[in-house]
């Protein structure tokens, strides 16, 4: 849709527009997610990369300036441009991805994890969107104004992949309990 038809698509794909909100909303419910089922402090790395990932895709000047989400977004910029909290955010998830975050992946390849591969994909249409953005901005004179609005929307709508892609990989690493795995084996071996 984003290449063939770019106006009409740019419609929804503007800053605070529904595929940046769907994109926003689908890592806050994957950082709550992960918080309330990782629990422990070396998993809550997890989290709050999903939270702060999806504080980032919404900007609180798109917003009017009496509203609750511009305070609320406005209020966790002011508070992230703190410096120690800044070291803090990423001691947490520094600490928390060598001695979480390694291991597990290390485990998942063994196992060959469903989760790692959404994931993986997740996080190279994440790339893809990155250097499409870059590239648009270094092309920018040289491209007409309807090859600009497909970089947009492609690059908004890999982001929106990316962050549904990262809530399904949460969701399919959900732990199991031990009564859901004994009974997942056992219809294993029925079949």
């Amino acid at each position: 849709m984003a290449t063939l038809w770019p106006l009409h698509a740019s419609a929804v794909s503007h800053e605070g527009g529904p595929i940046e909100t769907i994109s926003a909303a689908a890592l806050f419910a994957a950082g709550m997610a992960a918080l309330y089922r990782f629990p422990g402090f070396n998993r809550m790395y997890i989290g709050l990369v999903c939270l702060l990932l999806a504080e980032r895709e919404l900007e609180a000047d798109i917003y009017p300036m009496g509203s609750t989400l511009y305070w609320v977004l406005s209020t966790f910029d002011t508070l992230l441009d703190i410096a120690v909290l800044r070291v803090a955010l990423a001691l947490l998830v520094i600490g928390g991805f060598i001695r979480h975050g390694i291991p597990n992946v290390l485990r998942a390849l063994k196992l060959r994890a469903p989760f790692l591969l959404v994931f993986v994909l997740a996080g190279l249409s994440a790339c893809v969107a990155q250097v499409l953005e870059e590239v648009s901005g270094i092309y920018a004179a040289d491209l007409s104004h309807a090859m600009m609005v497909r970089v947009f929307v492609l690059e908004e709508m890999l982001e929106m992949f990316f962050s549904i892609g990262v809530l399904v990989a949460v969701l399919i690493g959900w732990p199991k309990t031990y009564f859901q795995e004994t009974l997942s084996r056992t219809r294993r071996k029925l079949l």
